[in-house]
């Protein structure tokens, strides 16, 4: 009776031991050891829930593949079939020839081969879509911390300036430019629509700034000294990352369909460069249209399964950041 006694008192002991010593640990070390205990339970990153996430939907995962062997090829094969001689100089002998074993997608009304033309004006259409998506995404996240975090006449003024850029029709501004640009080329272009392309994801992430700022954790910190810029960076920027992840997937889809849109109306990439919206513009031409479909109904096919895979893999990076969505699944 007595060892079982003695047992029965330690307990509590260990108990209120364990207590002492966390209430006794510095801010490093209880982050230590939150991370030691997340690592024992197993729980899985971001990155791996989103593959999770991925696999167990047949449309996002085959969207996956595609757009991963879709990218591979647009930027490795354009290489290699001009280093064989499938260059893009015009070649009066063989002008809108259809498809055959020569040529797989035909020629264009310059002799041009229409795969390698396809290949090159998607590879740049992308390239300045990821362009675009990253520059809007980092001023708007950038802003959005400062917004939500800050508030009062900070948050004000941030927010009167991105209602007046929203009121701003965007594609009439880009068309101006466009028209009365000295120099209209690639990184004027990227610049104007980055300029107007960070308001949405500045407006979404203050909102889910300003939830944070408002939670214990951050309350904590700023009662402890803790400098802004460090709660904002390390602290609250780690729990809405999963916001920038949604973003990056469909704001690429988005920025792709403009520069398309843009550059069939004419005031897009520079003449002379190749871009899917330049090979859609020529079914504006109606004898291209109806006799010459290979040089532009290919274009047209690769802006929409592009899209759609960029979707796929899009709602499986929403259900990955959304408990809610994983549950309802």
């Amino acid at each position: 009776m007595e060892k079982e006694d003695t047992k029965e008192t330690m307990e509590p002991n260990e108990t209120n031991k364990t207590n002492v010593m966390t209430e006794t640990m510095t801010e490093a070390e209880f982050l230590a050891r939150e991370k030691e205990l997340r690592k024992r339970n197993k729980i899985p990153g971001m990155w791996i829930t989103i593959w999770r996430e991925i696999v167990r939907s047949p449309f996002s995962l085959a969207s996956f593949i595609f757009l991963a062997v879709f990218v591979l090829v647009i930027y490795a094969v354009p290489a290699v079939m001009i280093d064989e001689g499938y260059d893009t100089r015009i070649i009066l002998g063989q002008l809108n020839l259809p498809p055959s074993d020569q040529h797989i997608l035909g020629t264009d009304d310059g002799g041009r081969d229409m795969l390698v033309m396809l290949l090159l004006s998607t590879r740049n259409s992308f390239t300045i879509a990821v362009l675009v998506t990253i520059g809007a995404l980092t001023i708007g996240y950038f802003v959005g911390l400062v917004a939500g975090f800050y508030g009062g006449y900070v948050d004000l003024a941030i927010m009167r300036l991105i209602d007046f850029i929203v009121m701003v029709p965007t594609i009439m501004v880009i068309i101006v430019v466009a028209m009365v640009s000295p120099r209209w080329d690639i990184p004027v272009f990227v610049s104007v629509m980055i300029l107007f392309g960070w308001v949405g994801s500045a407006r979404g992430l203050r909102a889910r700034v300003l939830q944070e700022s408002a939670r214990d954790y951050v309350q904590a910190s700023k009662t402890l000294g803790t400098p802004n810029f460090v709660i904002i960076f390390k602290k609250v920027m780690p729990n809405v990352t999963s916001f920038m992840m949604v973003g990056l997937i469909l704001g690429l889809a988005a920025n792709m369909g403009l520069e398309t849109g843009l550059t069939v109306l004419g005031f897009g990439l520079p003449f002379g460069v190749p871009s899917i919206g330049r090979l859609i513009a020529l079914a504006r031409n109606p004898v291209v249209l109806a006799n010459f479909t290979w040089q532009w109904l290919p274009a047209a096919l690769a802006i929409v399964l592009m899209s759609l895979a960029i979707y796929g893999i899009g709602t499986a990076v929403s259900r990955a950041v959304d408990p809610r969505q994983r549950r309802a699944s």
